[in-house]
């Protein structure tokens, strides 16, 4: 069997790209499950190649799911993520080889292993956000009309990629959710207390921050500069839940 130094050097003399073949075990990409168009290729190529369960992938490179496409992709040992349909993912490395994920469009699943010793934090790149992760569970979509990220479990930090961000927090929304949990019986009158109270305030601003941590059942909207925090939606939860679903046998795997 061969040295990881032998098979680094017979991939630098046969395709004169050391960088781009590592294969050793940290930094494998594997499709452990996928239907539909999952496609595969080099962010230096315009061909892409249709890939089926079990495909194994070198490092740093771009996964597409087509209409009908998901996959579950396990990412060395960081853990895994879930690719919906009609998504883009660019999976490479940072100079400190940490796992970067540069999602392009689409929406995604991450269920990532918490940091150990002096392993990288992963990261997450969108065009709104550079999402910095320590081992948790969240959903991040990027589709025209809906740009957020929601929490499932764990921290992270998010920030901007430029300019601050101007947050407002959906206060009331929260405040309602604490109400129906202390008197079920009172539901009509707590509405009626709720009708009122939005139409006093829609959101309460909270400041302009370049970077704010996102904990566990909480989520963010983006619109431009402007983020609205809040409790995670119904329909957020409802993504999250049949994503989790679909890639149940491995994230049961993920140590929290």
């Amino acid at each position: 069997m061969r040295s990881v130094n032998q098979i680094l050097i017979l991939c630098a003399s046969l395709l004169g790209l050391a960088a781009s073949c590592a294969v050793y075990a940290g930094d494998t990409i594997e499709i452990v499950r996928a239907e539909g168009t999952v496609e595969t290729g080099n962010p230096d190529q315009p061909t892409r190649t249709p890939v089926k369960t079990k495909s194994t992938i070198l490092s740093k490179n771009i996964v597409t799911t087509g209409p009908d496409g998901r996959a579950v992709i396990k990412v060395g040992d960081s853990g895994y993520i879930v690719v919906e349909k009609n998504s883009t993912v660019e999976i490479g490395k940072s100079s400190n080889n940490a796992d970067v994920f540069r999602q392009v469009t689409g929406m995604i699943f991450y269920a990532l292993n918490a940091i150990r010793g002096k392993q990288q934090p992963a990261e997450i790149r969108t065009a709104t956000a550079t999402i910095g992760i320590r081992g948790t569970r969240f959903l991040v979509a990027d589709l025209p009309d809906r740009k957020e990220i929601g929490m499932r479990k764990g921290l992270i930090s998010v920030a901007s990629p430029d300019e601050a961000y101007e947050i407002y927090r959906k206060t009331q929304e929260d405040e309602f959710a604490a109400f129906k949990k202390e008197a079920q019986d009172a539901i009509n009158e707590e509405k009626r207390k709720f009708s009122e109270y939005k139409a006093d305030t829609e959101r309460e601003f909270v400041a302009f921050k370049r970077e704010f941590a996102l904990a566990k059942d909480r989520m963010v909207s983006f619109d431009g500069r402007r983020v609205t925090e809040g409790m995670l939606s119904g329909k957020t939860k409802e993504d999250m839940e049949s994503l989790e679903a679909y890639a149940a046998e491995w994230l049961k795997d993920v140590r929290d």
